[in-house]
């Protein structure tokens, strides 16, 4: 949570953000308005304008008659979130690619070993397309729970990352459109396990 005590907006936005990428929600969980804002300290009405923006982005739900609730997510829903992730994906690299240096670049301010969601921002940053950076930022934040559990479930997923780490540095797209797209079907394999463990609820 932010430290400015003049932006209590700012501070239940950021909380409430890093609770939901950290799987701290479980299935179905309603999110009350005064348990938050007693658990972050702060009152009530930046709590519940922090939720009604997070429900616009669709990483929460408001449910009339029950308030916010942590959305669960069916095997249908995690492939078409897949599918769409794997659709912007090929789109950075083959409608809006700005080629493999500027890629190289980007992917270089990420780190010298990054994990996969900075690889993705990569991918799509490359292009300068704001459009389809926030469009792709929206579907990384509602996958935030499935990637949770990607690392237990997709074999060989640092191999796969470095692979396509690889495949960047000496500039071949091809080969990682090839890495990307073998990597979708993997996980798209693992749509239903994933669901299963959502619904469990939270894994941390």
């Amino acid at each position: 949570m932010p430290d400015d005590p003049r932006d209590p907006f700012g501070a239940a936005l950021a909380a409430i953000r890093s609770r939901l990428r950290e799987g701290r929600f479980g299935w179905g969980e309603p999110l009350v308005i005064k348990d938050l804002a007693l658990d972050l300290r702060l009152s009530a009405t930046p709590v519940r304008e922090a939720l009604a923006l997070l429900a616009g982005e669709r990483l929460i739900e408001r449910r009339r008659g029950q308030g916010y609730v942590f959305p669960g997510l069916t095997t249908a829903d995690v492939i078409d979130l897949y599918d769409l992730h794997w659709t912007y994906l090929h789109a950075a690299l083959t409608l809006h690619g700005r080629g493999a240096a500027t890629l190289q670049k980007v992917l270089g301010s990420h780190g010298d070993a990054p994990a996969l969601p900075a690889l993705f921002e990569a991918v799509v940053e490359h292009t300068g397309n704001e459009a389809l950076i926030q469009a792709h930022a929206d579907v990384l934040a509602r996958l935030s729970g499935p990637a949770r559990l990607e690392a237990e479930l997709v074999s060989g997923l640092e191999a796969r990352v470095a692979a396509m780490t690889a495949a960047i540095g000496r500039g071949e797209i091809a080969a990682l459109l090839d890495q990307l797209e073998a990597f979708h079907r993997a996980r798209s394999s693992q749509a239903g396990e994933i669901a299963r463990r959502l619904r469990r609820g939270p894994q941390i």
